[in-house]
């Protein structure tokens, strides 16, 4: 799966729960609450539906591994929940201190695309990705936030029932920009260092390498390769060290690069244009 692949399904699963999100804190009526229990359960519902959504891309669609879409909707739900109290509850504090307007209003999405984009990487136990991922989030945070407030503001004057389709428009927009742009800013910053699958069940399949990417049959793999008995569960590792590449061999002691085999547990360097092969699939790295 291409890169714009990838990033047009997170787009997608982060636009339906953005409006999942709206359906769930539509449903409640929050106008006699407190107003900050009111913006903490709001953020909490958005940032759960957007977050489990978007956490469930990667085993739903690019690994096609429905435990692991599971277990990845869990963690992005419980990253997004986090994230969206804490962006509007502080998102709430800034409109207050500040006396309000569109900027202010918008800084809570903005902070629930930084949070968001944070957990992801803390999620995957990555500095890098939660960099990145703080980059991007608040970057899509802010374009969907505005867009959001924006509209509101426009629609103001207007009935009830435009207010609801206006919302339910606005979360989707804030859904789809922090599922489109987190995971375009990742790739971006590792242009240099992807690895693409050159043949085998998951040929077209794009990934970059952030920091280190860990190829085998086994699902908790970045780079998942099911069904071929000569690949181990965790078969080899690539890695990024300075400005340099390295493949290592985790103990399956069959793995191949431009034809050579190499030695088990002991790193490699490889070039950009290099292919390395671990059972019947062979990868180039770009």
């Amino acid at each position: 799966m291409s890169k714009t692949l990838q990033i047009y399904y997170n787009a997608v699963f982060g636009a339906i729960g953005g409006l999942l999100g709206w359906l769930a804190v539509g449903s409640v009526s929050t106008g006699s609450w407190n107003i900050w229990l009111a913006y903490a359960f709001v953020g909490a519902g958005v940032g759960l539906a957007i977050g489990g959504l978007i956490g469930a891309v990667e085993g739903a669609v690019i690994k096609r591994a429905p435990l692991r879409a599971l277990i990845g909707a869990g963690l992005g739900a419980g990253a997004g929940l986090v994230s969206g109290v804490l962006g509007l509850l502080i998102g709430e504090g800034v409109f207050l201190l500040i006396g309000g307007g569109l900027v202010g209003r918008s800084v809570g999405w903005l902070l629930l695309g930084l949070f968001l984009g944070v957990g992801e990487g803390i999620v995957s136990r990555s500095q890098k990705r939660a960099s990145y991922g703080a980059l991007g989030g608040t970057v899509a945070g802010a374009v969907g936030g505005l867009l959001y407030e924006g509209m509101t503001q426009t629609f103001i004057t207007r009935g009830d029932t435009v207010q609801m389709i206006v919302g339910a428009i606005g979360l989707i927009l804030i859904g789809a920009s922090l599922g489109a742009i987190i995971p375009l800013t990742i790739f971006v910053a590792a242009a240099r260092g992807t690895l693409l699958v050159r043949s085998g069940r998951r040929q077209g399949l794009e990934l970059p390498i952030v920091d280190a990417v860990t190829i085998g049959s086994y699902d908790g793999c970045q780079l998942y390769l099911p069904g071929d008995p000569a690949i181990a569960p965790k078969h080899a590792r690539i890695y990024r060290k300075g400005g340099q590449f390295f493949i290592e061999d985790m103990g399956a002691g069959n793995t191949m690069v431009n034809g050579v085999r190499i030695a088990t547990a002991m790193p490699t360097e490889v070039k950009m244009g290099a292919k390395a092969q671990v059972g019947g699939t062979v990868i180039e790295l770009g």
